[in-house]
Order: structure tokens, then C-alpha cells, then sequence
């Protein structure tokens, strides 16, 4: 095994949270770079083994990036093409937790030739999409898959259910945006908000409808060929209604500035949360209709509090990729696809494995 020398571009929660993860498992050198002093003194106060670099704007990212083997974007989506860039001119690397757009899937075509590029290695994008394919490998003959994603409070106390979980611009993003689908085996593109449907884990109710941005690439599912393939989030029941209502009643659909200041003084942060990944494939075993659902169910860490579920799971989902790098069970170079990973191997690993509340397979 080889210790690779990391550098996290973005100081903010993604970020903080794989230099822990990295950092606390011995096998990683880890560097943080941001331009906020805020944000770093956030980490300096976790008193963690990284070295820690603030960011000019004259400084030249490629010179950053001497002596390292992986550059991470933990930055917004608008950033992550100047972390590619660095990371092309650098020949090292590359991770991510978005897909990438026009402009930066360029850079990092040329880059996959000398290293490898991990694209959308997050929860969603990233380990539902793995999930997804995993349930396809075991059940022939699909017509149908479901893909659903919900980070919710373990303990909701308010109509909406719901809290400041993620970032509130991505959490708008999803109720506003049209979601990548398939239909009759053509992709197409759905409204967020139709297609509420019902559903029960362990004998708690929840409600799923169709919202955007969690599976993109959905070439990925092209070796099973479902006709339909739809992505959901999960929220507990209601919570639709008063969305809708603020969305569509009030015609806040158009007012984002209203809405931002309405979701982050209305709503609490929430650090005792749940992540639900459920998929569903349907098709036919003869003429004989069949299903199968696959229910993953992940809590904070104790040891990387104050970090949520969400948090957790998206840079424990890196963390594996970085460590299979690490130890050669991954191509050193090209896009890998991770999507193609034993799911198991994932989930059993160290950075997955203590997050995992519940595993059931139906």
C-alpha cells in the first residue's frame, strides 16, 4: 500500500469531514486549502494531523499541487473546473463530488490519460448510483427501477419535517429543477414535484416524489437497459403540501432570495439525522412479475461529530474510493468507474461499515 498525499481544495463541512475521515485513518497526508480564515480556524479548532493553507488569489493552484498525488474539489460546482485545471497541469489525481459540466468534463478527458478521475463520489450523485447497479447485477429482466434518496431528521418536530441538513441553494436546486429520466427506454426530463407515492420502511411512513440532480449519468444503468428509471426523494408525509404551497400558492417558485431566507431562519439545523437509499427494480420472470428493493439506512458517526449523516456518508463514500486507490485495487488512471463496485466491498469497509444503522434486502 502506498500513502497518498491528498490535498482538499474547501475548508467547508465536505471538505472538514474527509480531512477527519483521511486524517484519523493513519494511511493519508493530508493538506486543506481554502481562501477563508474562518473556515480554516473551523479546522484548526478540530486539532487534526493536516496541513493547513490559505489561499491568495494570486497564488497558482498547479504550484499547490507540487509533491501531491490527489487533488479533492470539496468547493461549490462553479469552482471545481479551476481545481480540475490545477489537477491537469499538476498530473495528479482527481475527485470530485459533482458531475462535471461541458467545460470541466474537457480538462479531465485529457487528465484521465495520465491519472485516474473519480467524478460524482458523493451520496447523490455518486454512492446511490453504485447501489443502483448493484441491485440491477441480481435481478434480470428489469423494466422498472427506483432510485430514492432522502436525508431527514431522525426525530422531525416540525410540519415540514425537515431542517437545514445540506446547503440550502442545492436543496432549491432539487425542487426547482427538471430530473433526468427514462421513459420507454428514452431519457427524458420530469418536473420535480409530481409522482408522490407512498412508502414504508420498517413500519414508519414516508412520502416520495420526483426531484432533480440525483442521478445525471444515467448511462450508467445501460448495461441492464431498464425502460423506465425514475429518482425520487423521500420526506415524511405533508411535507409535499407545504412545499407546493410555498412554491406554487405563494409563487415563490421565482423568488429563490425569499426562499433562502425563508428556509435558513425558518428551519433548524439538524445534526441528528437519517439518510434513506432505497432503490426498487421491477420486471418479469417469465410472465410471472417480480420485485426486489434494497434499503440502506446511515446515522451521524459518533466519532466524527458534529458531521450529520449526509455529511458522513458522502465523505466516508470518497474515503473508500481514495483508499482502494491507495492500495492498487483501482485503475491508476482514466475515469473510474465506481459506479461499478462491488456494493458490499463498500459498504464493508471501515469508512462505510459504522455509519450503517440498518441493512435489509427484500
Amino acid at each position: 500500500m502506498t500513502s497518498l498525499k491528498v490535498s482538499i481544495f474547501g475548508a467547508g463541512e465536505m471538505g472538514r469531514a474527509l480531512a477527519e475521515v483521511l486524517s484519523k485513518s493513519g494511511k493519508f497526508s493530508v493538506h486543506v486549502i481554502d481562501r477563508s480564515e474562518d473556515a480554516l480556524d473551523r479546522l484548526r479548532s478540530m486539532d487534526l494531523d493536516v496541513t493547513l493553507k490559505s489561499l491568495g488569489h494570486s497564488d497558482d493552484l498547479r504550484g499547490l499541487l507540487l509533491n501531491q498525488d490527489v487533488a479533492v474539489a470539496a468547493v461549490p460546482e462553479t469552482a471545481t473546473s479551476d481545481i480540475a485545471h490545477a489537477a491537469a497541469n499538476a498530473k495528479v489525481h482527481y475527485l470530485d463530488f459533482n458531475c462535471p459540466n461541458p467545460k470541466t468534463r474537457a480538462i479531465l478527458d485529457d487528465l484521465s490519460k495520465h491519472r485516474a478521475v473519480f467524478s460524482g463520489c458523493g451520496v447523490s450523485p455518486g454512492l446511490i448510483g453504485n447501489i443502483a447497479c448493484g441491485l440491477l447485477d441480481d435481478v434480470s429482466n428489469v423494466s422498472d427501477l427506483t432510485i430514492r434518496v432522502g436525508a431527514i431528521p431522525r426525530y422531525p418536530t416540525n410540519r415540514l419535517g425537515y431542517g437545514q441538513i445540506w446547503n440550502i441553494d442545492g436543496l432549491i436546486d432539487e425542487y426547482t429543477r427538471p430530473s433526468a429520466a427514462i421513459r420507454d427506454g428514452e431519457p427524458v426530463m420530469l418536473s420535480p414535484l409530481e409522482g408522490c407515492e407512498r412508502l414504508s420502511i420498517d413500519g414508519v411512513g414516508y412520502e416520495e416524489f420526483v426531484t432533480s440532480g440525483g442521478v445525471q449519468d444515467l448511462s450508467i444503468f445501460s448495461h441492464a437497459a431498464p425502460k423506465n428509471v425514475t429518482f425520487k426523494t423521500i420526506r415524511y408525509p405533508g411535507h409535499l403540501d407545504y412545499i407546493r404551497f410555498l412554491f406554487d400558492d405563494l409563487n415563490l417558485r421565482h423568488r429563490r432570495d425569499m426562499l433562502r431566507s425563508l428556509f435558513y431562519n425558518g428551519l433548524p439545523v439538524v445534526e441528528e439525522d437519517q439518510l434513506l437509499l432505497v432503490v426498487t427494480a421491477r420486471g418479469y420472470r417469465g410472465r410471472q412479475p417480480t420485485e426486489r428493493t434494497c434499503c440502506h439506512r446511515f446515522v451521524p458517526s459518533r466519532q466524527l461529530r458534529p458531521f450529520n449523516a449526509l455529511i458522513s456518508t458522502a465523505t466516508g463514500y470518497a474515503a473508500t474510493l481514495l483508499s482502494m486507490l491507495s492500495h492498487g485495487t483501482l485503475a491508476s488512471k482514466g475515469y473510474v468507474a465506481h459506479h461499478r463496485i462491488d456494493t458490499n466491498a463498500l459498504l464493508s469497509g471501515p469508512f462505510l461499515r459504522p455509519l450503517l444503522a440498518s441493512l435489509a434486502s427484500v
